[in-house]
């Protein structure tokens, strides 16, 4: 059956829907052009599509052939089957999809690929923009980075098999793609026959439908493409002359040019070329014309030729020899005399490079900068080199700063499981050692251990010489604040909870001065001091003599108001004379009371009562009774008159009392 054309699959386009097998193509877009149409890539064998997907993001390319090829499906298949698990940064991703696009010719389904899209130009569109403004310097760049690209199949033994400006493609960010997988040899398809024989003047001379698949098919490809990107770099007006006015689309050369370069005006321009390296590269890409296919070298093998960096190992250019050598991939084919000075070059590359990474560290003091600075050292390469030594001190401090701190993550990892007292302060001595205002990872972690020692150690001091309770409580809540109540021995908790009892209760005691009335202090004495809390408190003694007399005080009020709610106005007045009294306000219930008694008192007492009231003051003058006084000292009593019997006499002392009353009754 005949093959659909491009036109009938850009048709079938206009509607994804139809378009694509797949739900998510279906819901993509396909970028259009100026007329509305869907915008094509063309190539040699297929045609390319930019789609973007439903949410406006991520645009893949959909590669659709235009030629019939009955071995592409199981090609691309041992393709995806070799790159799975290698990731080259020259080749994107891509997915072979069998009869999954729609021709709009005959409304059959045909293959198609599904590739990453790369943002940026073909060679020939980037190349073109470069010459014209004259931007030798990016030129050579990617002439660079096409040795890298390369360089790169080669060494995963694969090969492109139609290198030409449209295949390869210049990112944004200057990186090289290349793009067309329709060509590609793996080691599973060499011998086979190549379907396409590539585009003029790219391919060797010898190419054609018979070529078998081979690693070494792009060899005389990549040099071409490299020496016309060597040769512009050198004068981009060669793209003017060459090109832009004679209106040609590849890179530079013709097919004319190699079929005689004596003839030809740019192959003469070349070989006069101020470069050097052009005049080199141009009669190296002439003789591989005449040469089998087969038999033409590898790119970086032609680049850098150990005649080359033969020349720049004598001439002690150390990095520009290993340049070349890194192109080339490897030296083991190196002539003898040559290894000790690719010896010397490679210590010497190294040696920069390892020295360029330690400069990166930077000077500050840090756990992070010693860690660095430790990494990048390197003694095998900066051993006797001058600017290194004079950074050996600096490198031992740093060392010695990181092996401390490893010992402090060390003790912490220790520690975690079930923190201890003796653990935590094995920490805090070894971070003595940290230099002041060190900037470390465990700095957190060691902080917390000087606080719970510092907390945990005051707690034990204030306990050691109790002198006050609020104290105790006080450095019990900076342990509790340190987090670290685990790191207190349990024998302590008794007496820290009574701390924490008796420290509110002498709180209001230290409120009592001098100018405290006496009613208000013994109030205050007898609230604040719970019953047994501040027997034993050392803090307390200073108030026990306040304490005790209020408490007597207390009593002996109670015992008035006991006395006067009975009438014995007696025993109240006796009480009234407590010495505890003196001076102490009464409550108002008592004072009433205290001034009718004291009126009574101005009556003359019974002879007993003041036998009685003498008798007990000489007691009190002399309680050993060493002056030898009786109660019968003051007079001869007669024998039925007893004490107890002039006591009984309430007519008398209430007739007495009533005049007194009256009489005070009565107006002056």
């Amino acid at each position: 059956m005949s093959w659909p054309l491009a036109s009938h699959f850009s048709a079938m386009l206009q509607n994804p829907r139809i378009a694509f097998r797949d739900p998510r193509l279906q819901a993509c877009t396909i970028e259009k052009d100026q007329r509305n149409q869907p915008r094509p890539w063309a190539g040699a064998f297929a045609v390319v599509y930019k789609g973007i997907d439903a949410a406006g993001r991520d645009p893949f390319a959909v590669r659709i052939f235009t030629t019939e090829s009955p071995e592409r499906r199981e090609r691309y298949e041992q393709i995806s089957a070799y790159m799975q698990g290698r990731r080259l940064k020259c080749l994107v991703e891509f997915e072979y999809r069998d009869r999954s696009i729609r021709s709009a010719g005959d409304g059959k389904w045909y293959p198609m690929i599904l590739m990453e899209w790369v943002r940026g130009e073909t060679l020939f569109k980037w190349a073109r923009a470069r010459c014209l403004e004259g931007n030798a310097r990016a030129l050579a760049d990617v002439a660079r980075r096409w040795v890298d690209t390369v360089g790169e199949l080669a060494a995963s033994s694969i090969s492109h098999g139609d290198l030409q400006h449209a295949n390869v493609m210049v990112t944004d960010l200057g990186e090289v793609k290349l793009v067309d997988y329709d060509c590609m040899c793996v080691p599973a398809l060499v011998g086979r026959r190549n379907l396409e024989v590539g585009v003029e003047p790219y391919q060797h001379p010898q190419r054609n439908s018979a070529t078998l698949l081979s690693p070494d098919l792009d060899n005389f490809s990549a040099l071409m493409i490299y020496v016309a990107l060597r040769a512009l770099a050198a004068a981009p007006q060669l793209w003017h002359k060459y090109i832009e006015q004679t209106g040609y689309d590849k890179m530079l050369f013709r097919k004319e040019d190699f079929d005689n370069p004596a003839g030809s005006p740019l192959i003469g321009e070349l070989r006069n070329s101020a470069d050097h390296e052009v005049r080199d590269l141009i009669e190296q890409l002439l003789s591989q014309t005449n040469v089998p296919m087969d038999r033409v070298p590898p790119l970086g093998h032609l680049v850098d030729s150990f005649a080359k960096v033969e020349q720049l190992l004598r001439q002690q250019q150390w990095q520009a020899a290993v340049d070349a050598l890194n192109r080339r991939g490897h030296f083991r084919d190196a002539p003898e005399h040559l290894k000790p000075l690719i010896e010397q070059a490679y210590q010497f590359a190294c040696r920069k490079q390892a020295w360029e990474s330690f400069c990166k560290v930077p000077p500050e003091t840090s756990e992070g900068n010693d860690r660095r600075l430790e990494a990048a050292w390197n003694e095998g390469l900066f051993a006797g080199f001058e600017a290194a030594e004079r950074q050996r001190v600096r490198v031992a401090e740093a060392r010695r700063r990181v092996t401390l701190l490893d010992r402090l993550s060390y003790l912490a990892q220790q520690s975690s499981g079930s923190r201890s007292l003796a653990a935590e302060r094995g920490i805090v001595e070894a971070a003595k050692h940290v230099p002041r205002g060190y900037q470390y990872t465990l700095q957190p972690r060691i902080e917390q251990a000087r606080r719970s020692v510092k907390a945990v150690e005051r707690l034990e001091q204030v306990l050691d010489s109790p002198v006050a309770e609020a104290p105790i409580v006080a450095a019990w809540r900076a342990v509790v604040e340190a987090k670290c109540e685990r790191l207190v021995d349990a024998a302590w908790r008794p007496r820290i909870e009574m701390a924490e009892r008796r420290a509110p209760a002498l709180r209001p005691l230290y409120a009592i001065n001098d100018e405290t009335p006496p009613d208000q202090r013994d109030r205050l004495l007898l609230e604040a001091w719970p019953k047994g809390l501040l027997d034993s408190c050392t803090e307390a003694q200073r108030w026990r003599p306040a304490y005790e007399e209020a408490v007597a005080r207390q009593n002996t009020i109670e015992q008035l108001r006991a006395a006067v709610a009975d009438g014995d106005d007696a025993v109240a007045a006796e009480l009234i004379e407590e010495p505890c009294l003196a001076d102490y306000p009464l409550p108002d219930d008592c004072a009433a009371a205290v001034k009718k008694i004291g009126r009574k008192s101005k009556q003359p007492e019974s002879r007993p009562r003041r036998r009685w009231r003498l008798f007990s003051s000489r007691r009190e003058e002399d309680p050993a009774g060493e002056q030898g006084v009786s109660v019968e000292e003051e007079g001869p009593v007669e024998e039925h008159e007893t004490v107890d019997e002039q006591d009984e006499s309430p007519d008398e002392t209430a007739e007495v009392s009533d005049e007194q009353d009256e009489s005070d009754d009565r107006p002056s």
